[in-house]
């Protein structure tokens, strides 16, 4: 029997690539946006017999009306997130940029968590994936973008906290390093040499990469993996930068 899916945040980038490869994989896949944007609707046709559906992630009542409307998820995977960098100085993180930062990578997750778990559980199994980032890690965080990576910090403690506490429901998180997106690929080219020289792979990663990561901590091929957090970063963090 087909095992069903919810990706969200995957009307493009990291999210879309796990769609697509989760429905290479057989999976009944669910693809979501926070909108019924254009985005959603063109990720939704080009993955044959998936389903769609939207709803702000921050905004934990949509969150509990659209999923109440789907018969059962096996595999949630929390994608959705936003991020600002550019900070220089402390003073210019301000209230409003955090917490709306908060909301969506941190409390986005758990209402999604919160709404799939009870079957999950009922069920004797399941798999959540959330996904965090380098900057998650306490030694990769950087001024640049603070806020973020204080959110997701805060996924890494969220995943490993409800591993401990549901057993039979496995919980994983998978914190990628830099990643080949629409946002990155305008990027100037310094910032792709400061990237190279940086990463022991010489290189910036593909949204399947992160998605190959992400599917195996779903998948059966990891079921005896749970509260563990997959640093798919190309040896980044090995450099001590």
């Amino acid at each position: 029997m087909k095992k069903t899916i919810l990706v969200t945040g995957s009307s493009r980038g990291i999210g879309k690539a796990i769609a697509v490869l989760a429905a290479s994989k057989g999976y009944d896949v669910i693809v979501h946006g926070a909108t019924d944007s254009e985005e959603l609707n063109r990720t939704h046709k080009e993955i044959p017999g998936s389903r769609k559906i939207y709803f702000d992630v921050a905004d934990k009542a949509a969150v509990e009306v659209a999923i109440a409307k789907l018969s059962k998820i096996d595999v949630l995977v929390n994608n959705a997130g936003m991020g600002k960098a550019g900070i220089t100085d402390v003073s210019q993180v301000s209230d409003e940029q955090a917490i709306k930062e908060y909301s969506v990578n941190v409390l986005g997750p758990l209402h999604c968590i919160q709404a799939v778990l009870p079957g999950m559980v009922e069920r004797g199994g399941g798999s959540v994936v959330n996904v965090s980032s380098l900057k998650g890690h306490y030694n990769l965080t950087t001024l640049s973008s603070l806020s973020y990576g204080l959110s997701k910090a805060g996924v890494i403690a969220l995943t490993q906290a409800l591993a401990k506490a549901y057993p039979t429901v496995r919980f994983n998180s998978v914190s990628p390093g830099y990643v080949m997106t629409d946002m990155s690929k305008d990027w100037p080219p310094e910032t792709f040499e400061r990237i190279n020289q940086t990463t022991l792979m010489e290189r910036i990663s593909q949204p399947e990469e992160i998605a190959a990561a992400v599917l195996f901590l779903a998948s059966d091929d990891a079921s005896y993996i749970t509260g563990t957090d997959l640093l798919a970063d190309g040896g980044y963090a090995l450099q001590g930068k």
